[in-house]
């Protein structure tokens, strides 16, 4: 049987992502991606104006470690907010991001 001697990031990738989801079956649902090339990462994405994404960051964060950045800008739909999680995990690159409306991340911080 021939072996292939190309690295594949995806294998890893792959590999951490069911750990991940087997380890923590009350994780939020992402949207995720597997990196295309050594450099990527694992990437889980969610957009949901409506609902403030920090705390389904902050789920994430607790389970992989590693501190959320956040951020406002102003978007085709109006002013957002962004909050991201950029942690190596198990040697995987993983980045978690939410995006919602910057009203949504308000109202929800204000209540």
């Amino acid at each position: 049987m021939k072996q292939n001697p190309i690295p594949q990031p995806q294998v890893g990738a792959a590999s951490a992502l069911v750990q991940l989801l087997t380890e923590n079956p009350d994780l939020p649902m992402l949207d995720w991606s597997l990196p295309g090339d050594a450099g990527g990462a694992l990437e889980g994405i969610v957009v949901n104006g409506g609902v403030d994404m920090r705390p389904v960051v902050d789920a994430y964060a607790v389970a992989l470690g590693g501190v959320v950045s956040e951020f406002e800008f102003v978007g085709s739909v109006g002013r957002m907010y962004s909050a991201t999680l950029f942690v190596t995990w198990r040697d995987v690159r993983v980045r978690v991001k939410g995006i919602c409306s910057a009203a949504a991340h308000t109202t929800a911080v204000a209540v």
